[in-house]
């Protein structure tokens, strides 16, 4: 039987694990009254969130064990008798939430099967991670868990990421480098200070040939940052990482035995030795630099709860948060390349004076419901983005604003939370976050920490025109209020039902298919909903006094939801209807707003008529999809390296995989496409719109030219991304000139290029450089080239022209 110690607040319990089984402990636990959590019991599922899974079989047979107090009697925590009950805090959407779990751990072979503390003798880590994996569901979520989201459940601060090859500052996805967005901010940049009180982590995404020990996609943590000197006299920075596996896994000139301790005084070289534990290594900042890919940084928070800023320095003492939601059909606008997107939730930040704003969304995670056999999903998060406005007076024009340029603005990201930094001057300022694809769901908060005062609320919208499927549909829309005493009689199970309002629905097209969408929206806070639903009743020839409680409705939105807004799209014959939309409960006080959106008989336009060509069918988006801005076309070329091509046989090179005029469309193709990263040899993925071919000699690019970037390995795939999301997203923002993007696989490099109709019009490719810098994340001194097509004709046919003296590519 081992021995071991619990350790919290001064006090120490000596401890002894149980062999007990679950029931004989169970037994034994309620006869001495010790706590037994009923949530989260001592068998597998709270070990795995899927029980098809083939993990229990790989972890062998897992026991559930109980420290014993040694002596059992003994007070902690003032006067209490020890129970083996713990509680934690952690940070969830917003506010602080408790956590109770008691004190049984997973052990195998009376080993504990995951997190454990160096010494034998403490278990705080275990009892942290147990509440941490209740929180979540199971241990198994939280396995591949991300860095950044830890840190903040367990501090509620805000995490920024560091790309350390080929950007070394944290994201600033700004499509304005003016005065309102910061210097980029280097690692190296921060402040002795400032690293030592910032929680840092840091991972591997390739591991490279000399270091495959650091493990691809494996977190470490950064435990301390120190300067020495040298007997030369020279500075070096040094830092100490821990490998949560407990494996010291570095082979450096810092390493125990390394040849960096030789440069160092003894007693120092001792002293940073000593400090060590098992699992830890020291490496110097370069070797830091090269080696590793990412980094994850928490703002530090000041005892008074304040974040720190990491760019200046200075404490956000202001801070604002409010929650929302994205509901489909009234605030789930999609991203810019959507008309709708004006309708996504809107928000009034008013600053009062120049200060340093740090602007956060953070969208809910939401898990799937249990699919056939039990099986319970993963969280799953949208790609979401926020983007800023500055507007000089209250009283504006919303979409005069929304089609201008942002101030300030985050690229869409499949991210739990994404961060926005800037400095602004006093006015006012609308925030609008988005999801990338319209109509996706979810719920989010905005968190607003400052320098400088501020005040954050919602911007009121009016209810917006419904989204239906294909053909052509018109919208009305009314007003109503349920009021105590009058028109409050509730749902049909009350006899009251009939004293709610009635609204009149007129239908006079039937297509056979669905031709009536209505949607009911309460006017009440988030956090004081109501259960809504409504019932549609067919209003008889001749018979204008409708008592529906002798009649059944014909379609109804039941059960009655505590959601914002509900709705019900249908098939309804011609003729004369009564909506009665009503609370669950009667007596109750809301006004209330009714939405029908109707099918009308005109038949909508599919075809295109191309200059020059005959008519033909269009791509187009397929009922209920997001429509693009532009139709798109992907194409694949290959060829041998060193064999010069003529124009015509590189056109004749060039494969279409396929074109697409939706969101939807367009991740049917990628998602089952190769990723740049895969390909080998002389490759190139291209994606044009639709009509204008990758070729220098088609007319859309032969006034034009590109922007060029050349990449190490390994990074092809990410920035390929980065870039056609963007460009589907239309945040280059400089109307047609964009003509499209490829990425070119070579050997010993990777080429990035993003092509547009105009190298004459200079103010255009700068604002594209501008643009492609912050989708692509790059750091200042990144070398980016501009070459007209008519220079790379020119150059090809001077290099080719003894090869292939008739010209051509």
């Amino acid at each position: 039987m081992k021995e071991a110690v619990l350790y919290r607040q001064g006090v120490s319990a000596q401890y002894s694990l149980s062999e007990a089984g679950p029931v004989a402990m169970e037994t034994e636990c309620e006869h001495h009254g010790m706590f037994v959590d009923p949530d989260f019991p001592a068998d597998d599922s709270s070990l795995f969130c899927d029980y098809t899974t083939p993990l229990p079989k790989l972890l062998g047979d897992v026991t559930w064990l109980r420290p014993q107090v040694i002596p059992p009697e003994q007070p902690l925590w003032g006067d209490r008798i020890y129970r083996g009950e713990f509680r934690f805090q952690f940070w969830q959407n917003g506010h602080w939430i408790e956590v109770r779990v008691d004190d049984r751990l997973p052990c195998i072979n009376d080993t504990l099967c995951f997190s454990r503390c160096q010494s034998s003798r403490a278990f705080w880590v275990a009892l942290l991670e147990k509440a941490y994996a209740k929180l979540h569901g199971s241990y198994e979520r939280l396995w591949a868990g991300q860095v950044c989201e830890a840190i903040v459940d367990l501090s509620g601060t805000i995490v920024v990421r560091w790309s350390l090859k080929g950007a070394e500052s944290p994201q600033q996805p700004n499509d304005s480098k003016s005065e309102h967005t910061p210097n980029g901010l280097r690692l190296s940049e921060l402040s002795l200070e400032l690293k030592q009180r910032c929680a840092i982590s840091c991972c591997v995404h390739s591991a490279s040939t000399g270091v495959p020990e650091l493990g691809q996609f494996h977190a470490m943590s950064v435990m301390e940052w120190t300067n020495v000197t040298t007997a030369a006299g020279e500075q070096v920075e040094l830092i100490r990482i821990r490998n949560p596996w407990g494996r010291r896994s570095w082979a450096g000139v810092w390493r125990e035995s390394g040849s960096g301790w030789a440069s160092l005084e003894p007693s120092s070289a001792q002293d940073l030795l000593g400090r060590t534990a098992e699992g830890e290594f020291w490496m110097d900042e370069t070797e830091f630099q090269q080696e590793f890919d990412e980094v994850t940084v928490g703002y530090p928070v000041s005892d008074a709860g304040h974040l720190q800023s990491i760019y200046t320095g200075s404490y956000l003492t202001h801070s604002h948060q409010i929650g929302g939601r994205w509901v489909k059909g009234h605030s789930a606008g999609g991203c810019r390349n959507n008309s709708t997107f004006s309708i996504n939730p809107k928000f009034w930040l008013k600053v009062c004076e120049r200060g340093e704003v740090l602007l956060s969304l953070l969208q809910y995670g939401h898990r799937e419901p249990p699919a056939e056999g039990g099986t319970r999903q993963h969280s799953h998060l949208q790609a979401v983005a926020l983007h800023v406005w500055k507007v000089e007076k209250k009283h504006f024009n919303l979409m005069r604003t929304l089609n201008k340029p942002p101030l300030v603005s985050h690229t869409h990201a499949y991210d739990r939370e994404v961060v926005v930094h800037t400095h602004l001057n006093p006015g006012f300022y609308l925030l609008v976050p988005s999801t990338f694809l319209q109509g996706a769901e979810g719920r989010f908060l905005l968190r607003v920490h400052s320098s400088c005062s501020t005040s954050l609320s919602v911007m009121k919208s009016p209810p917006p025109l419904q989204h239906c499927s294909e053909g052509e549909w018109e919208t009305t829309i009314s007003h109503g209020c349920w009021s105590v005493g009058s028109t409050s009689g509730g749902s049909r199970n009350f006899p009251t039902h009939g004293h709610n309002p009635r609204i009149p629905l007129n239908v006079t097209y039937d297509p056979g298919s669905n031709n009536i969408k209505v949607t009911l929206r309460q006017n009440r806070p988030e956090n004081s909903l109501y259960a809504i639903g409504f019932h549609i009743y067919k209003v008889p020839d001749g018979d204008s006094l409708l008592t529906p409680s002798s009649m059944s409705p014909v379609v109804s939105c039941v059960p009655h939801a505590h959601s914002q807004e509900v709705s019900v799209l249908c098939r309804l014959q011609p003729g004369e209807y009564i909506v009665i939309p009503s609370t669950y409960q009667p007596e109750l006080s809301a006004h209330f707003t009714l939405t029908f959106t109707r099918r009308i008989h005109r038949k909508a336009m599919q075809s295109q008529e191309l200059l020059g060509h005959v008519v033909q069918e269009a791509v187009v988006p397929g009922a209920g999809e997001h429509p693009l801005q532009y139709n798109y076309t992907f194409w694949y070329s290959r060829r041998t390296p060193g064999r010069p091509a003529s124009t015509q046989s590189y056109e004749q090179n060039i494969k279409q995989i396929g074109s697409f005029a939706s969101v939807e469309q367009f991740w049917r193709f990628y998602s089952h496409m190769i990723r740049p990263g895969d390909l080998t040899g002389h490759s190139d993925f291209h994606l044009f719109k639709e009509g204008i071919k990758p070729m220098w000699e088609d007319d859309a690019n032969k006034s034009g030219g590109k922007w060029i970037i050349r990449l190490r390995k390994g990074l092809a795939s990410r920035c390929w991304e980065n870039l056609i999301l963007a460009m589907l997203g239309e945040q280059f923002m400089v109307g047609e000139e964009i003509c499209g993007a490829v990425v070119s696989v070579r050997f010993q490099e990777d080429i990035i290029s993003i092509w547009n109709k105009t190298a004459s019009d200079q103010a255009t490719t700068a604002r594209i450089r501008d643009t492609l810098r912050r989708v692509l994340n790059l750091p200042p001194n990144t070398i980016m080239e501009y070459k007209t097509h008519t220079d790379s004709i020119k150059a090809w046919e001077d290099f080719h022209g003894l090869v292939n003296a008739s010209g051509g590519r």
